[in-house]
């Protein structure tokens, strides 16, 4: 396996190899945030106060979103909204699904509370 090199700013090589295993992780709620999920790029805004508070507000719906994907693994919605051999969704995508099988069979949604997120 041939190594990766990092070209960093930071100056301890172990901070740098720190932040790099997190990027993964990172671009998967950009690309929910744009292309895969909110269509951010859409939005046409240019105002750095607008564009952040735009961000707020979608960043509390990719919470809940993320919410509705774990809720749906643990009360068994995922067989209902998704495969039942596999899921190969993320989260949002689960939730994403959720949500609207929710809505648009008047079913009842969850409660959603940011403690809880954090407790599990």
């Amino acid at each position: 396996m041939e190594p990766i090199y990092l070209v960093s700013n930071f100056t301890l090589p172990q901070e740098a190899r720190l932040y790099y295993r997190k990027r993964f992780r990172i671009e998967t709620m950009f690309s929910d945030f744009k292309g895969r999920g909110f269509q951010l790029q859409k939005s046409g805004l240019r105002a750095p106060e607008r564009v952040s508070r735009l961000l707020i507000a979608v960043s509390l719906a990719y919470l809940w979103h993320v919410f509705l994907g774990v809720y749906a693994i643990k009360t068994g919605w995922d067989k209902i909204v998704h495969r039942t051999d596999r899921c190969d969704l993320s989260l949002f995508e689960l939730g994403k699904r959720l949500l609207k099988r929710f809505l648009t069979n008047g079913i009842p949604l969850p409660p959603f509370c940011l403690f809880s997120i954090i407790k599990t």
